[in-house]
């Protein structure tokens, strides 16, 4: 009898935050419409491509080959080529910042190819380092096709034993795992583990101190039903709604950017649920611990969304920040889940890898959940 007395107590305090949600329709927007906003947002506003770069082209000379490098910049959709009279014009051009780079094509560049010491100029403002560093990998690819297509216009002429060149070497290169050499692919899988981690928390960030704010606590602190089952109620509720509102965003992401999924299916959703276990239980722990709605919400930006964002490898990768920083964002959760859903989009395989970094992230989950449990009975003690 007490415990189907204890199963129908939990069933109405389930029922109970079902009707708060309706009454409540910040809650509807924050699963559903937040998530999708924000994939909208960095989907298509953040990305490491570049294009239509403008870049200046000084022409020393109009020789076919200068004019194919030329061409060549022209026809890459990676560059906005400007024709410029002079290299002087081209530097006023790059000090008032309405060009990214120069290319100077030297007089006499023929002929030094001829000789074999051609040499081509590239000047890249470099008040962007990041950009900088792009836009010379671009230019050099460019240069590489063009001087590959000069050697074979060279050599339908004379032949190697004629000129007693070198054969050329040619670079045959592959992309693994992101074959389509777009950003995107990279940044979504990423993108989902950001979002989870903002909407989550973010609720459960406000459970309970709400509870705590209107007074309505200390009435549920007298009704017969425990903490555990208090507790769980609300976990139950929220879950639902935030796994339906960021199920929703993560399949319009995979839609509309055409990310592939290399792994198991069911394991990265499980990855995904055990995620949200941890962002929603994190959340509860402050919501039970602090006791104010504002306070929550803020320690859940600083707690989960920063480093989710900063310091769990979406934006930067660890290997190449100093040491200590890389420790501290191998404290956080957002990590693992990180590098577990850019695996199974993208590459696949690693499945030991994957279960180690799921195994973290259930150790993690279980001990927050037992924090608020312990901070909630003490609460209501």
């Amino acid at each position: 009898m007490s415990r189907f007395e204890s199963l129908r107590r939990f069933g109405a305090l389930v029922r109970k935050e079902f009707r708060q949600m309706r009454r409540d329709p910040s809650v509807i927007v924050v699963s559903f419409g937040l998530p999708l906003m924000l994939l909208l947002v960095f989907g298509y506003g953040l990305s490491m491509d570049l294009k239509n770069v403008p870049v200046a082209v000084v022409l020393g000379e109009s020789s076919p080959q200068a004019q194919n490098v030329a061409e060549r910049i022209d026809a890459s959709p990676y560059f906005r080529s400007i024709p410029t009279a002079s290299r002087e014009a081209a530097e006023k051009l790059l000090a008032a910042r309405k060009i990214e780079a120069i290319v100077d094509i030297p007089p006499g560049f023929e002929r030094d190819v001829a000789l074999g010491n051609g040499e081509i100029g590239l000047v890249v403002h470099g008040v962007d380092a990041n950009s900088a560093t792009i836009i010379r990998t671009y230019v050099a690819a460019t240069l590489q096709i063009a001087a590959a297509q000069n050697a074979e216009r060279g050599a339908a002429v004379a032949s190697p034993s004629e000129t007693g060149a070198p054969p050329a070497v040619r670079i045959l290169s592959r992309a693994w795992f992101n074959e389509a050499n777009t950003s995107s692919w990279y940044l979504v899988p990423g993108l989902t583990i950001v979002l989870m981690t903002l909407v989550s928390s973010f609720l459960g960030s406000s459970v309970i101190a709400r509870e705590w704010e209107r007074g309505t606590m200390e009435a549920l602190a007298l009704t017969p039903a425990s903490p555990v089952e208090i507790l769980a109620s609300k976990f139950l509720a929220y879950f639902a709604l935030s796994t339906a509102g960021e199920g929703t965003a993560i399949l319009t992401s995979i839609a509309l950017f055409d990310v592939p999924v290399r792994g198991s299916c069911w394991l990265l959703a499980g990855v995904f649920l055990l995620y949200n276990v941890w962002a929603l239980v994190f959340g509860l722990f402050l919501s039970a611990a602090l006791k104010r709605q504002f306070v929550a919400m803020q320690m859940a930006v600083i707690g989960s969304y920063l480093p989710a964002l900063i310091l769990s490898g979406f934006i930067f990768d660890l290997r190449s920040v100093p040491d200590w920083i890389s420790a501290v964002g191998h404290l956080m959760p957002p990590t693992y889940a990180m590098e577990t859903v850019k695996i199974l989009f993208l590459s696949g395989g690693a499945t030991d890898v994957v279960l180690e970094n799921a195994l973290i992230l259930a150790l993690w989950t279980t001990s927050f959940a037992l924090a608020a449990l312990a901070v909630l009975r003490k609460r209501m003690d």
